[in-house]
């Protein structure tokens, strides 16, 4: 007699789910997989710490109140940024903030593509493509889709790690948020914004090797 430590023989999820097939049939191997899971993580991180950043520099105490960032977009939560950068006196604060908010949008329609994208796969490359119109329907909202090839996915990846690290600095920051802008802070928010708009764009081709 004989037995088996398989999940498939309990549970009849795996019989039809069959969730290996689809990986290999869109191209989700473990270390796209892996990157595309950190992608994941990094967004929520980055929002989590948006929202306390923000308490942090219009001085808001949330112990018992309901506070102004609840329940907001991130694209609103953004919007409060860039109205905090407007009002500070550096111009280097400005720059920084500046720098971030825009480099942060193009990362969420990044987001948007993959978090709400259908997965598919265009020879070896996975594809999420947002409100596609494959059927010629339309839609209120526009196309967007992203390429998660290895590199994409790396630079992508570093891009939302070094919005995380800028913006968990901001929200611990005791002193001035000039104290944060070094040089390689300021040379790296530049480059995520640079990345991130590339990847966000309807017009980037995919096969033309920037970085």
């Amino acid at each position: 007699m004989t037995s088996s430590n398989s999940p498939h023989d309990f549970h009849p999820v795996y019989q039809v789910g069959r969730a290996d097939d689809l990986d290999e049939a869109w191209g989700i191997d473990l270390i796209t997989g892996q990157k595309v899971a950190s992608l994941v993580a990094l967004f929520g991180a980055v929002e989590f710490h948006l929202e306390r950043a923000i308490w942090k520099v219009k001085g808001i105490d949330p112990k018992g109140i309901r506070p102004e960032t609840d329940g907001k977009r991130i694209s609103t939560m953004i919007d409060m940024v860039e109205q905090i950068a407007v009002a500070l006196p550096s111009d280097i604060e400005k720059g920084m903030l500046a720098t971030w908010c825009a480099a942060c949008r193009s990362g969420f329609t990044i987001r948007n593509n993959i978090s709400h994208g259908v997965p598919s796969r265009l020879g070896t490359t996975l594809v999420f493509s947002r409100n596609p119109q494959w059927h010629g329907e339309q839609r209120k909202k526009g196309f967007g889709d992203f390429w998660a090839d290895v590199h994409t996915l790396d630079l992508v990846r570093q891009s939302f790690a070094t919005l995380l690290r800028v913006i968990v600095q901001v929200e611990k920051c005791e002193t001035s948020l000039e104290s944060i802008a070094t040089k390689v802070v300021l040379r790296a928010l530049g480059e995520a914004r640079s990345i991130l708009g590339e990847f966000a764009s309807q017009t980037y081709n995919p096969s033309f090797e920037k970085y």
